[in-house]
């Protein structure tokens, strides 16, 4: 499913640096908080589009045959995912990625609770493999009021252009680097890649989204603006 197709030319830790971030330490892992301005990077947020950095997200993989599955599903998320839909349910977003695979996707202190659970049903559930995939996988979110054009641009809502002809959780293809799209609205999205590609798709995503004001955004504007969203669509819907 993320297969590399090539050497890496970057490791995204150096570009990051070479961007400016400042690391912190967030849920004992190294995490971009800014790269200088949180304020001046939460204005591109809401003007723009930024690239965020989530590569510390937990990411389990699991696998059963489709009636196990199903059941599986039915107790975490209370219904059943089809193939190329997600569901996010109690912080997690649980992607199905073919008939017999769901992922698990969500912030760390929520993914080590998670883990427990799951490995506790593979115990028990002979056909359920449980794998942890966090340190193999990086993941790059894109956010903010041009994301859509960007995401439009990388091919990530297929040939039509449109978001609503695409399941949200998809295989896509930027630049040769293979890697699967979480679409989680019109102003985020996270890209799911191998690890030892993601600076390279840092790379591609940053010259796709040149003319759209992308810039390179930290976790403290990210987590600010993922909050004003959310008040955006609560009015929204009280209206």
């Amino acid at each position: 499913m993320f297969v590399s197709t090539g050497d890496p030319s970057y490791a995204l830790d150096d570009v990051l640096r070479q961007a400016g971030a400042v690391f912190s330490s967030r849920a004992g892992h190294p995490v971009a908080v800014n790269y200088g301005s949180a304020c001046g990077e939460l204005a591109v947020c809401v003007s723009e589009v930024g690239l965020v950095d989530r590569s510390g997200l937990s990411t389990f993989v699991i696998e059963a045959p489709a009636a196990q599955l199903g059941l599986l599903m039915d107790r975490f998320l209370g219904g059943v995912v089809a193939p190329g839909g997600a569901l996010s349910v109690g912080g997690t977003w649980w992607c199905r990625s073919a008939l017999h695979q769901i992922m698990a996707i969500s912030e760390p202190p929520v993914g080590r609770r998670l883990g427990e659970r799951l490995r506790a049903q593979a115990m028990h559930h002979v056909a359920v493999d449980v794998r942890d995939r966090s340190a193999d996988l990086a993941a790059i979110e894109l956010l903010g009021r041009n994301a859509h054009k960007v995401l439009r641009r990388l091919g990530a809502y297929g040939e039509s252009g449109d978001p609503r002809g695409v399941p949200p959780f998809r295989p896509g293809t930027v630049d040769g680097i293979e890697l699967r799209w979480l679409l989680e609205s019109d102003r985020r999205a996270l890209a799911l890649v191998a690890r030892k590609r993601a600076g390279d798709l840092w790379r591609a995503i940053e010259r796709a989204g040149h003319e759209f004001g992308i810039s390179c955004v930290g976790r403290d504007a990210a987590t600010r603006y993922a909050l004003l969203e959310r008040t955006r669509r609560s009015r929204l819907l009280g209206d």
